[in-house]
């Protein structure tokens, strides 16, 4: 039977009508410095593939190219790869990794570039409510991250490693919009909203970090190819600059999901 959790899907559906206008820390009440905003404008591509190894196993892969400056400058490029099980029509397991290399960019630079090595873990239910379909996916990272610093040799060499963990939650929900089809299919309405919440010590517990909540359109391009066109509102806290990023992002998604074996 498929996986079935109403309630679940009901606080769900609240947090998504919610989760993105989360508020920036009361940066003001904890200190005389205020934290500032800064609003950015990005261009990001990806590409996603669902390869079915077998009836229950399958590789999710997806490359994303991230700019900056609407889409003058470099920002990130991220690969990741994902061994996924079928455990119930609705409920897929899986562990991943992931490289995501990330320029200094925008109006408050790191200081140098950053390369950031994950291992995870996901947990993903898909559910359908007459013609809504809806998905939770739940990933939890472990993550290595080097700064990238020049050599006297005029090269690039890497700093120690520093540790760190983060959770993330994604609420996804599409549905078919009334008349429109193409190729076919059904052109779809999405809704998403994907909340990071980083993992510190033990003194200071865990935080909020980013949220990314986009809208848009899923326009088919084959029976099996179909591409999202969302727009997608991120919110970034930056504390070593006591600064917010609110960044608009153009997302173009090309999504391919390969032949059963």
């Amino acid at each position: 039977m498929p996986f079935r959790a109403p309630a679940l899907i009901r606080s769900a559906l609240i947090t998504l009508a919610t989760a993105h206008v989360v508020a920036a820390p009361n940066s003001e009440a904890q200190s005389a410095t205020p934290w500032r905003t800064v609003r950015q404008e990005h261009l990001w591509v990806a590409a996603v593939v669902d390869q079915p190894l077998s009836a229950r196993w399958a590789v999710l892969s997806d490359v994303q190219w991230r700019r900056t400056d609407g889409g003058a400058k470099p920002q990130q490029l991220l690969t990741r790869g994902t061994l996924t099980y079928r455990v119930t029509p609705g409920l897929r397991l899986g562990v991943g990794l992931n490289y995501v290399a990330t320029a200094p960019y925008g109006e408050v630079p790191s200081a140098r570039p950053l390369r950031d090595r994950q291992l995870f873990y996901l947990a993903q239910f898909n559910q359908r409510l007459g013609r809504l379909d809806v998905m939770h996916r739940y990933r939890f990272e472990h993550r290595w991250l080097v700064d990238v610093l020049p050599n006297g040799a005029g090269g690039d060499s890497l700093s120690a490693s520093r540790f760190a963990q983060r959770t993330r939650y994604l609420l996804r929900v599409q549905h078919p919009l009334a008349g429109l089809t193409r190729a076919g299919q059904p052109v779809l309405a999405i809704a998403q909203n994907d909340l990071f919440i980083g993992l510190a010590g033990s003194d200071r517990g865990a935080s909020v970090d980013q949220n990314r909540f986009s809208v848009g359109a899923g326009i088919p391009l084959t029976a099996r190819q179909r591409l999202d066109v969302l727009w997608l509102q991120q919110w970034v806290a930056v504390p070593r600059a006591r600064t917010n990023e609110q960044n608009g992002t153009l997302w173009l998604v090309l999504n391919h999901t390969g032949k059963a074996r």
